[in-house]
């Protein structure tokens, strides 16, 4: 049965016919593209077929050698070493002058200045829209990246008027995969499944090497290769004012989410862009309904605040940024649902489900303004995503097409507005003093990540005064006169999350995901907002890459000491261990290395700003409170699942840092006796998961058994034998729990007797107070910060345990909320955030916050680090000992 009908309906006969998925009948313009059912041997959206990346990137490059309406551009490779492609997709005469395009597009957002009143008179008239969509950032949902080998041939093969406004229009930049690494993965893995027992059963490991399905919360951060890939064609060489990413959701419920959003906005966005979230997401959504679509809904879920989110972190660049969100089949297997009436009474059902394989009825088809045709099951394939997200697509790109002059026009205002510093709410530039810092390359650090996100940074060269402060020079400044100011201001400032109700007796509901983000916060980074107007006479110049932090070396002897502060003096203490050294922390602030060349303590001094003085070698170093001789051997337990993102957090931390790390699962700590696992390991770490999940693991029917499990009570006795045995044992956040109910230490989780409207966090930055006579506090400033995500608030159980336990770190006495959402917040003011528990001669480090949350809580990495470092340290005091 042909589904080009329903799928194409109301957007034009020539798209029908060319986007037929029967090779016979169809209209194809000149060329010798073949479609993508000749090319990859079955039609897109095939039950239990998928086209792997390889073929997706060959078919990719064909047509660009034969067609003239595309090109595709390498922009590297991925994590895992595959291509990752973007598509510059429109009409053959655009493509023959496309720098010409690119510089206007370029010139819309004020690159190089505000365009004159002439320039914008010439975009606005005959400039195109550019529009970037984003597809398969989550590796298992498959079916925008399907879509795109269909999109492709329609954009190349088609002669309709339609395709050629869109063409004559817009600028279509094409990323079919923004994680290939993912695709692959889940694509081999699939193939491997069908026909067996285990068919679409979970992946063992998350769909990103690192970052897992959290890789589209990486768009602030920028950490991962494929995020700043995205980051780069978005702020730093096209500058789209468009930006769809395609996305699928669960499967019981409505078919697909369009734009808009839902509340609470975020006041950093000018208004217009949520307008034209809203007049876009819903021409995509009239392109569905008019071809007969059921389950179309918008305004529902996610909201319109959150930071991070691949396309949303365009709002805060003047960009319109679209997500839609299509029902998932089990990956390309079909789903069988119950049906209902509109009523909602049960219907027959349809299909060839075997008994009990139904998935419950919908359970929401009430018909409303924001879901005006609910779906009511039946079955759902992998053709019906692909058909859903081609619609949505091309109504979008048609939208964009008949709109062009409006959003050109609109959007410069947007952008004339900001750069004109109206919207900043009376800051005029932000501030980042080079003087009284923590940790200067922290400093640094943020200035990069802000660059990365297309911010104009400046640095003052003479010292100056503002707001009645003085600031010396090389500070760094931010001026809010600059099209990306909003972006600057969002990720620097503390975020105040809205109470959002449906109605006055309604409950408080939640963030989506994350409340806040305040970089500086989270790089421990003191951030300035300035009211008054920067003095004319200050000179500043343009930073153009990442500040360098200067190092020195001074001093004669063989014994060599520098400061300790922020998480960069790890690589430098990791590199100087392999090189034989012995390194000693002799206090908070202050660390000591001895048998290491000096060349190689000026590489380190030059490559980390350490300013290192030389002299004389200790006489007893020991005395000291902490000296290590050799690098720790770290494990990291990963568990057999691709839901657990933090676990390739921890891991890419960790190798970034140069610590020695290896992985380790379920066999390795249930196989390996306790003393074993010393022999091999100094430290173990268990990121943040349900303690039921770390020893039980999933049985599910469709998990491969080797895959099942966790690591039992034989891992548990392993683990604490690994503990008496001297090593170190790391619990992050919920993993806590293991080693509190089952490991017996003196520590209990006060969060547990809490309901959830009495406390909760889905992610916020808190106060943090730190001691820093604890080995694991060194590095650290006293007052400092914390990302919080529902962990436990830990307390020592009785004296006895207070002998055995100390508590590291622990949240203020008052004040403890700095950016985000967090209810109930006097049941943690005074409570441990961090307890190591001394299990002579081994330890367990608690943690209920995330120290190292997806590698961007980088002010709390060096109590992490410290951990790992004490787990081998010869330590001396009472205060290292613990």
């Amino acid at each position: 049965m042909t589904r080009a009908l329903p799928l194409l309906a109301g957007v034009g006969a020539g798209l029908v016919l060319a986007l037929s998925p029967r090779p016979s009948g169809r209209v194809i313009a000149a060329g010798t593209l073949p479609s993508p059912e000749q090319f990859i041997g079955f039609t897109v959206g095939a039950d239990r077929k998928l086209a792997r990346w390889d073929r997706i990137v060959e078919y990719m490059e064909r047509a660009a050698r034969e067609s003239d309406r595309v090109r595709v551009r390498h922009l590297g490779p991925t994590t895992e070493g595959n291509p990752f492609i973007l598509l510059e997709i429109s009409a053959p005469d655009t493509l023959r002058d496309v720098n010409r395009y690119k510089q206007q597009a370029r010139r819309l957002y004020f690159q190089g200045g505000a365009p004159t009143r002439t320039e914008a008179d010439e975009i606005i008239g005959s400039g195109k829209v550019v529009v970037l969509v984003t597809a398969g950032v989550h590796g298992n949902e498959v079916g925008a990246t399907q879509m795109s080998l269909e999109l492709v041939h329609a954009l190349v093969t088609d002669e309709s008027p339609r395709v050629k406004r869109i063409l004559d229009n817009v600028i279509l930049l094409l990323v079919p995969s923004a994680n290939p690494d993912g695709q692959i993965l889940m694509t081999d893995w699939y193939a491997a499944t069908v026909g067996t027992p285990y068919e679409a059963g979970p992946l063992p490991r998350p769909t990103h090497p690192y970052a897992g399905h959290d890789i589209n919360r990486d768009m602030f951060m920028l950490t991962q290769k494929e995020s700043q890939y995205v980051a780069r064609v978005a702020w730093h060489d096209w500058f789209p004012a468009i930006w769809n990413d395609q996305h699928q959701m669960g499967s019981t419920g409505p078919r697909m989410f369009v734009m808009p959003a839902t509340d609470p906005i975020n006041p950093n966005v000018h208004p217009l862009i949520y307008r034209w979230n809203a007049i876009l997401g819903q021409s995509q959504a009239a392109a569905l309904e008019a071809a007969g679509r059921h389950g179309i809904v918008h305004s529902s879920t996610y909201t319109n605040f959150w930071q991070g989110a691949m396309a949303w972190s365009g709002w805060w660049h003047n960009q319109i940024g679209l997500l839609t969100e299509v029902a998932s089949a089990r990956v390309a297997s079909p789903i069988d649902q119950r049906r209902v009436l509109p009523d909602g009474t049960p219907a027959g059902d349809v299909g060839s489900a075997t008994a009990g394989a139904y998935l419950p009825a919908p359970d929401d088809v009430t018909p409303r303004t924001e879901y005006p045709r609910p779906w009511l099951g039946g079955r759902w394939t992998l053709r019906d995503i692909v058909d859903y997200q081609l619609t949505a697509t091309l109504g979008l790109l048609e939208a964009a097409a008949e709109r062009r002059e409006s959003i050109l026009r609109q959007i410069h205002e947007v952008n004339r507005q900001t750069a004109a510093g109206g919207d900043s709410g009376g800051v005029t530039a932000i501030l980042l003093p080079s003087e009284g810092q923590h940790d200067p390359r922290q400093v640094a650090h943020l200035v990069e990540r802000l660059m990365l996100g297309g911010v104009d940074v400046f640095e003052a060269t003479p010292p100056f005064a503002l707001d009645g402060r003085h600031h010396a020079a090389g500070a760094f400044v931010i001026p809010m006169t600059q099209v990306f100011s909003r972006y600057a201001r969002d990720l620097l400032e503390p975020q105040v999350y809205p109470d959002t109700r449906r109605g006055p007796r309604e409950a408080i509901e939640e963030p989506y995901d994350v409340s806040a983000w305040s970089l500086g916060m989270q790089l421990g980074v003191d951030v300035v907002f300035a009211r008054e107007p920067l003095p004319a006479s200050v000179a500043m110049t343009k930073v153009d890459g990442k500040p360098v932090v200067a190092g020195s070396l001074t001093g004669a002897g063989r014994g060599y000491a520098f400061d300790y502060a922020g998480p960069d003096t790890a690589i430098a203490i990791n590199r100087l261990l392999r090189a034989g050294a012995r390194v000693t922390f002799d206090g908070p602030s202050r660390v000591s290395a001895t048998g290491v060349d000096r060349a190689v303590m000026a590489e380190a001094a030059r490559a980390f700003g350490l300013h290192v003085i030389a002299g004389p070698v200790a006489a007893d170093p020991l005395k000291s409170r902490a000296t290590v001789p050799r690098a720790p051997r770290v494990a990291v337990y990963a568990p057999w699942t691709d839901g657990n993102a933090d676990e390739g957090w921890t891991r890419w931390v960790l190798e970034q840092y140069e610590f020695d790390v290896t992985t380790i699962r379920n066999a390795d700590i249930a196989g390996a006796p306790g003393a074993f696992l010393k022999a091999r390991f100094d430290a173990i770490i268990l990121p943040d998961q349900p303690a039921r999940d770390i020893v039980d693991g999933s049985s599910e029917p469709t998990i491969r058994p080797e895959y099942r499990g966790g690591i039992g009570e034989a891992g548990i006795d392993h683990l604490a034998r690994f503990v008496t045995s001297g090593g170190t044992l790391v619990t992050l956040g919920a993993a806590s729990h293991l080693a509190i109910d089952r490991l017996r230490v003196p520590v209990r989780d006060l969060k547990r007797a809490l309901r959830r409207d009495e406390h909760g966090a889905p992610g916020s930055v808190l106060r943090l107070d730190v001691d820093t006579s604890h080995a694991i506090g060194y590095g650290m400033a006293p007052a400092s910060f914390a990302f919080y995500v529902n962990g436990p608030i830990l307390a020592l159980t009785d004296e006895a345990g207070a002998r055995r336990a100390r508590v590291v770190a622990r949240y203020p006495a008052e004040n403890v909320l700095a950016s985000g959402w967090l209810v109930g917040s006097d049941s943690m003011e005074g409570r441990a955030a961090v307890v190591s528990v001394d299990a002579a001669p081994g330890r367990i480090v608690l943690f209920g916050i995330r120290p190292q949350h997806r590698a961007q809580s980088q002010v709390t990495f060096p109590l992490l680090f410290n951990a790992l470092y004490l787990s081998v340290a010869e330590t001396a005091g009472a205060a290292a000992s613990q």
